[in-house]
């Protein structure tokens, strides 16, 4: 678990569905006055620099922030995504890719609080240094899961939390659901964003057996592309206590990106949980 480093794959087309749909999810929670807090379980640095040894290896983001960079979205969700993302750069280019941090740090007003935690001891000092002396945001380094129960629910009683692990030990696909279950028993209307890998072995098929499972109205989202030789097939994305609306705004984005992204290949798809329907 303490190997991976995200470096390698940020600005991939996964972080651009999963980065579209926190935008959206932050927008939402932007239209109420009362303050909120967003949680994110597996934080990373918060911000990536493109021309690194760690992207330039892969090259990920090419295939996915590198294809939108010069388009004009007509979708207002990933219109907002590419803003936000653009932000962070300036007239020479694509050249840093910001993660959930900065992006709910960027999107956040000051009455607002940022809860972000990560294990690698790397990832956490770059991290700690990358928000140092933003009073709405506190870090944390301990072991995602258990920092869930620990920090639900937040004082401020509305919110996020994202929970985007890397899945490098297989049994957390098993255990996602439990962990689940346990933040809403203790926090039943916060809204919570789960990624998944789509891989060639079906991994995640236990964790939406396992999150339907839980009655709870559920969003389940993924976009995919052409199959490819090696790695992902696809980015999947779950979605309890969806905001009025949201599935409407996360579908035509991602019908947009699919199309930017893969051309006639890409694919947008998603349901409504049956169990909790």
């Amino acid at each position: 678990m303490l190997s991976y480093q995200h470096g390698f794959h940020a600005g991939g087309f996964a972080d651009v569905h999963k980065h579209t749909a926190l935008c959206l999810l932050l927008d939402h929670l932007l239209r109420k006055p009362a303050p909120f807090c967003v949680i994110d379980s597996h934080a990373g640095r918060g911000r990536y620099d493109l021309t690194a040894p760690q992207a330039e290896k892969t090259g990920e983001w090419r295939q996915g922030i590198g294809r939108l960079t010069d388009t004009t979205p007509s979708s207002d969700g990933l219109r907002r995504y590419l803003e936000i993302v653009r932000g962070f750069n300036d007239a020479t280019g694509m050249q840093v890719y910001p993660g959930s941090p900065m992006i709910a740090a960027r999107m956040m007003r000051p009455t607002d609080r940022l809860i972000l935690v990560e294990g690698h001891p790397a990832e956490h000092a770059a991290l700690f240094r990358e928000v140092r002396g933003d009073q709405r945001i506190h870090v944390h380094r301990r072991d995602s899961f258990e920092a869930l129960s620990a920090l639900v629910p937040p004082e401020e009683r509305r919110g996020l939390v994202l929970i985007d692990p890397s899945y490098e030990i297989k049994s957390e696909y098993e255990r996602m659901p439990g962990v689940i279950e346990a933040v809403l028993r203790r926090w039943a209307n916060g809204i919570i964003a789960i990624w998944y890998p789509i891989l060639p072995e079906l991994r995640h098929e236990p964790l939406l057996a396992g999150i339907e499972g839980l009655s709870q109205p559920t969003l389940i989202a993924e976009l995919t592309g052409p199959d490819p030789e090696r790695g992902l097939s696809g980015t999947g994305l779950v979605v309890i206590n969806p905001p009025w609306q949201f599935g409407e705004h996360l579908a035509a984005a991602g019908t947009e990106m699919a199309t930017l992204l893969f051309g006639d290949a890409g694919r947008h798809a998603q349901w409504i949980s049956e169990a909790a329907a």
